[in-house]
């Protein structure tokens, strides 16, 4: 009781001292009497910058995460097709045998994807080379040109694979087979 009289009697005195205050002095908040209020409010609002970034750290991992996944997703449906791409020269292989079968389709499982094949002869008969060699930039097995004499087939092989996610892929090809005749 005696200190609040004490401060009292302290503000008076100093208040007789300094009769005419300055008002826009008289009313700012006293800083000095308020230091713990400052220290929350600056740690308040650290906090929500680091929550921020916190938050933006987690959405950008979050979204790499996502795009990776869809490219491993893509790169696998590439590599379903790639496979069945195989299987199609096989059958056209097969193809180039059996003159009667003009074409196959099928749809069939590779892995979690779900492929469409199709192989046709794109012409009914072979076609004569000119009796000149044919020069070609790459082939499926490697730089080199045809011989100068004989036949061939060609067959138009697609492949179409698609996942469960609804990734896509579809390739094409065009395989011919050279039929040497001596």
């Amino acid at each position: 009781m005696k200190k609040n009289r004490k401060s009292e009697a302290e503000r008076l005195r100093s208040y007789e001292k300094n009769f005419f205050p300055n008002l826009v002095t008289s009313k700012l908040p006293n800083f000095n009497s308020s230091k713990k209020g400052i220290a929350l409010l600056i740690a308040l609002g650290t906090m929500i910058l680091i929550l921020i970034i916190g938050s933006l750290s987690i959405y950008l991992i979050t979204k790499g995460i996502n795009i990776t996944a869809g490219q491993t997703r893509y790169e696998t449906a590439y590599e379903s097709a790639v496979a069945s791409l195989e299987i199609g020269k096989a059958r056209a292989g097969y193809l180039n045998i059996a003159f009667d079968i003009i074409d196959t389709s099928e749809v069939f499982q590779v892995g979690k994807y779900t492929v469409n094949l199709d192989v046709e002869r794109t012409s009914s008969g072979a076609i004569t080379l000119s009796g000149m060699a044919q020069k070609f930039a790459r082939a499926i097995s490697g730089p080199g040109s045809t011989p100068s004499h004989g036949s061939y087939r060609t067959y138009y092989i697609k492949v179409q694979s698609v996942g469960r996610a609804g990734e896509q892929v579809a390739l094409e090809v065009l395989q011919r087979y050279t039929i040497i005749s001596e």
